[in-house]
């Protein structure tokens, strides 16, 4: 089986969180699964982070569609799936809509994996708008009920999330400090939200905090991959009734592309 793994990082940043996810991978993956790790392209960003960019609807946009063009890459290659691993799950229906493999998302595996963790969970992030994009994407999942309001840990950067992955203890308490907030509204299961945190807290070792389950989101978006992937070759792939995930003929797919000049598949 053979994963690919896309990320919403630029390549060249952040290393030390690559090299990190490529050894999980080793551990959380089961053997025979090929996970291999794609990056945005270089400067995508320009001289800002991820979460300082994606967090706008229209720069979004474009950038999903080189998520869209790196999905059709993908299935052209003979990956059995793709994986989206950012928690806001960007383009995954249009993703779904395009291509015959799976298509999995780090977001909606998560909220699934924590519905079977406990009656109600809480995504915890940092960064300014996730919160409300992340109840967005909730909603739009159906899910509303089984969660509270997502929560920002208050004063914590994309650097701070950095350093964490080398030394966590000072993030550590930071999103302690946030889930028994959480937990005293009547949260059961606990998600970090960016997988840039969930790495962070994960390699610092934390599983549960008073009780209550953290998400590993790495794990959640592979094993996640692998599942589908198993059902696809049981004959079981996702629906092609309805809108959402009407995938457009050939003749029509290769035409509007051609016209907005995206790369053949």
């Amino acid at each position: 089986m053979k994963i690919w793994y896309q990320s919403l990082f630029d390549a060249g940043r952040i290393p030390a969180y690559f090299d990190g996810v490529r050894k999980r991978v080793g551990i959380v993956a089961r053997p025979g699964t090929e996970v291999h790790l794609h990056s945005m392209p270089e400067g995508v960003y320009g001289n800002r982070t991820p979460a300082e960019v994606v967090i706008y609807p229209y720069t979004a946009s474009l950038h999903a569609q080189i998520i869209l063009d790196n999905a059709l890459q993908a299935e052209a290659q003979g990956y059995d799936v793709f994986a989206l691993s950012s928690v806001q799950d960007p383009a995954i229906e249009e993703a779904r809509a395009l291509v015959d493999i799976p298509v999995v998302g780090y977001g909606e595996a998560a909220m699934h994996f924590a519905c079977l963790l406990g009656s109600r969970f809480v995504i915890i992030l940092f960064g300014e708008r996730f919160d409300q994009m992340l109840d967005l994407r909730v909603k739009r999942l159906g899910l509303s009920e089984r969660a509270i309001p997502t929560m920002q840990m208050e004063g914590t950067t994309f650097a701070d999330v950095g350093k964490g992955l080398e030394e966590g203890s000072a993030l550590v308490e930071a999103f302690t400090r946030t889930a028994r907030k959480a937990i005293a509204l009547g949260a059961e299961a606990i998600i970090p939200g960016q997988l840039y945190l969930s790495e962070a807290i994960v390699r610092a070792g934390v599983t549960r905090i008073d009780e209550v389950p953290i998400v590993d989101g790495l794990a959640a978006v592979v094993k996640m991959a692998e599942v589908m992937a198993d059902f696809k070759k049981l004959g079981i792939s996702v629906t092609r009734r309805g809108y959402t995930h009407a995938r457009p003929p050939k003749d029509v797919l290769d035409h509007a592309r051609n016209f907005h000049k995206r790369k053949p598949e």
